[in-house]
């Protein structure tokens, strides 16, 4: 029973998915609630509590889906390059795996169109089809193009911030406050520094990951960009995203610093920066699979740590407003 349990949890990859959870609860309730307070100065909000709790869960939904549908079109190539997988390991059959995404994704639509209904905007549910549209695309297609299924994936990483904000603009609309462009113009420079971030983390990992299974996606002719130019290339090019995400960490540090923010500039730049800073150079020399892990690996802590900067800031603000 309880293996069964554990299958399942990495079947729908309960890690990846707690921290999409932690993201928006941490942006909801640090980031855009201080904004209704202190620019809208109003206790309303676009979710209540409930609301919000079906909005992270029907994103949960939506991304436990795709990873099944990933799962079930890569069952072949997990069954010979990775077989300690929950659906090549013959824990779940290829049915119950279609069915099971079926069902997540039909229940994290309907909760979506439930929000959307309850905000005055039935519009809003056609964004969980599409999303789960595109996820099924990738999984079954985009993927075997170099680059391309990595540049959908890392954008609906970054996607789950911009669908928050969508709710508040509608909330917005329906509500009139004197400073609400002000406080959407707060909200969406927050958006456009956590969602580019989640993107770019994301595209770097998964030009990584793609590197590490390059021997596997050639053998089922899965051309990633490893597969089509060589793990060189991709290896150059994921240096390249790589020195982006630095180079942005570094002109937030400067522009941090140059407004007095220091303790924000140093979160930046050594609790953030720096690790990325070292995983360039792990890449830089990684020739191994092994090595390509432990990149991948170091990524996903970049992301945890960017993440943590929101409690972070908002401890920093109130240590500030205190002083």
């Amino acid at each position: 029973m309880l293996s069964t349990i554990n299958a399942f949890f990495r079947f729908i990859r309960i890690g990846n998915l707690l921290i999409i959870a932690l993201s928006l609860s941490l942006f909801y309730y640090l980031v855009l609630v201080p904004v209704h307070h202190n620019t809208l100065h109003t206790t309303l909000l676009p979710l209540n509590t409930t609301d919000f709790i079906l909005f992270v869960l029907s994103v949960m939904l939506i991304a436990a889906a795709g990873n099944i549908i990933n799962d079930y079109f890569d069952f072949e190539l997990d069954r010979e390059y990775k077989p300690g997988r929950p659906l090549a390991s013959g824990k779940f059959t290829l049915d119950f795996a279609m069915y099971l995404h079926g069902a997540l994704a039909f229940a994290g639509i309907g909760i979506g169109f439930y929000l959307g209904w309850s905000n005055g905007k039935m519009q809003l549910g056609y964004i969980y089809i599409i999303c789960t549209l595109l996820l099924y695309v990738y999984s079954s297609y985009l993927k075997k193009l170099p680059l391309v299924g990595n540049i959908v994936v890392a954008a609906l990483s970054g996607f789950v911030f911009v669908l928050l904000l969508l709710f508040e603009a509608n909330f917005l609309t329906i509500i009139s406050f004197d400073n609400a462009a002000y406080a959407m113009k707060i909200l969406l420079w927050q958006v456009y520094f956590y969602g580019g971030f989640a993107f770019i983390t994301s595209l770097a990992r998964e030009i990584v990951k793609d590197i590490e299974d390059a021997e596997g996606d050639a053998a089922h002719d899965i051309n990633t960009l490893a597969v089509q130019f060589g793990a060189n290339v991709a290896k150059a090019a994921g240096v390249i995203v790589l020195l982006a995400l630095l180079g942005g960490i570094g002109y937030f540090a400067y522009n941090f610093y140059m407004g007095g923010a220091i303790k924000e500039a140093l979160y930046m730049g050594l609790i953030v920066g720096l690790p990325v800073a070292v995983v360039i150079s792990m890449l830089t020399v990684a020739k191994q699979a092994k090595q390509y892990t432990n990149v991948s690996l170091l990524i996903k802590v970049i992301m945890l740590l960017g993440i943590l900067s929101i409690p972070a800031f908002y401890l920093f603000s109130k240590m500030a407003a205190a002083a």
